[in-house]
């Protein structure tokens, strides 16, 4: 089977959520037979250089890339508001990248193209015109959830009104490109639902996001120091962290004066890394996720907005440590509450999880293999790229 897949970023360096969704999946796709390429918009905010990609993962999926600036444009944003375009969407069309992928088209067939999320929908027309695949649509997240929750939290009736605007923009472009497609693959199950409510009436399957999971070994470790790991140019996460700041931290830091706080991520707003805190450290972006991770115990999820999955969580999982999150954090992650992960909403619980990872080792070391376990089960991405391929002939056949 021939796979090409769309992307708005370079699936390089692994560290964010989207990125590894994206590469591992292409990597799993190659293991398992198919013959992949992959066309991604190279950002200016998130830009790679292309020779800083391993040669041999650039050459198997045959990577090219086109450059395009994403940066907000007051006049372009004007503009989209007043023609009820989503500038959300708008941000990524680029000429180029429609004269790459016709090149591509017209040079190779292909049994499937998928779109890594939403935002390639502008270039489905190019596809239909140059094409015969059927193409797949790749939800990572139901996009317009997020901005939803957005408007919801601002404060200043401005913003509010122009961040409901773009909601609403954006969930009747999300709606309208559905059934555009000829099959959707979601990410958790919650979103299969919300699409499938939404009016998507072509084949929509949950598959979810899986690693490599050999990659992850399990590596003890008794230090009880806990940690975080997320972007921190993402609302949700800086809003997160600072309502366990706000809410926890004291209440873990006086029970238990020794015990440390680990906090990375990129873009870390300079407000957060010169706050003072006692007992916390924050590291900033680090060079690997995995390295990190295997440094410290106890995984902190704080969240309370989003849609799709926490990729971060499934890594941890995957490395046997014990997880602290809210109901948000391990939304899409079908595991057991209290046996897999441990999950709170309110401070007083969130608090007490923490407290019981730290004063009960054999809870903590339970949690951990727990974790381990589930991710094994669930996000092999072996079996997840095995049940892609089985949807990939469902959809073809009725193509």
């Amino acid at each position: 089977m021939k796979v090409l897949q769309l992307s708005n970023k370079v699936p390089y360096p692994e560290k964010d959520g989207g990125v590894i969704a994206i590469s591992a999946l292409s990597r799993g796709l190659i293991e398992a037979g198919c013959q992949v390429k992959l066309l991604a918009l190279n950002t200016k905010k998130h830009f790679v250089d292309i020779n800083s990609i391993p040669k041999e993962f650039r050459e198997s999926i045959q990577l090219e890339t086109v450059e395009i600036n994403t940066t907000i444009n007051a006049f372009k944003a004007l503009a989209a508001l007043i023609s009820n375009k989503s500038y959300n969407i708008s941000r990524f069309e680029s000429k180029e990248f429609d004269r790459k992928l016709t090149d591509i088209l017209q040079k190779e067939k292909f049994d499937i193209i998928q779109l890594e999320g939403l935002y390639l929908g502008p270039y489905i027309p190019i596809i239909r015109k140059h094409s015969n695949a059927a193409i797949i649509l790749r939800e990572h997240n139901v996009e317009w959830k997020i901005w939803e929750w957005l408007a919801k939290e601002e404060r200043n009736i401005l913003k509010k009104w122009y961040l409901r605007k773009l909601t609403k923009q954006l969930k009747a472009y999300e709606e309208g490109t559905l059934n555009t497609c000829d099959g959707v693959a979601t990410i958790t199950k919650n979103d299969k639902a919300l699409l499938i409510e939404s009016g998507c009436k072509v084949p929509i399957a949950y598959i979810p996001f899986g690693i490599d999971i050999s990659a992850y070994a399990p590596k003890e470790n008794n230090s009880n120091r806990l940690f975080y790991i997320g972007a921190l140019d993402w609302l949700p996460n800086l809003q997160g962290l600072d309502w366990f700041f706000k809410n926890v931290w004291n209440t873990i830091h006086t029970v238990f004066p020794a015990v440390e706080f680990h906090v990375a991520g990129r873009n870390m707003p300079e407000s957060l890394r010169n706050s003072n805190y006692p007992g916390v450290v924050f590291h900033g972006e680090v060079e690997s996720a995995k390295i990190f991770m295997d440094n410290y115990d106890i995984m902190l999820v704080p969240l309370f907005a989003g849609s799709g999955v926490r990729v971060k969580i499934i890594e941890g999982m995957a490395m046997g440590r014990p997880i602290v999150t809210t109901s948000v954090g391990i939304e899409g992650i079908e595991c057991t509450y209290g046996q897999d992960a441990l999950v709170a909403d309110i401070p007083e619980k969130f608090g007490e999880a923490i407290l019981a990872c730290l004063k009960d080792e054999n809870l903590k070391n339970k949690l951990g293999k727990n974790a381990r376990k589930f991710a094994e089960t669930n996000n092999d991405i072996k079996k997840i790229t095995s049940d892609l391929i089985e949807f990939y002939k469902e959809v073809i056949s009725k193509n």
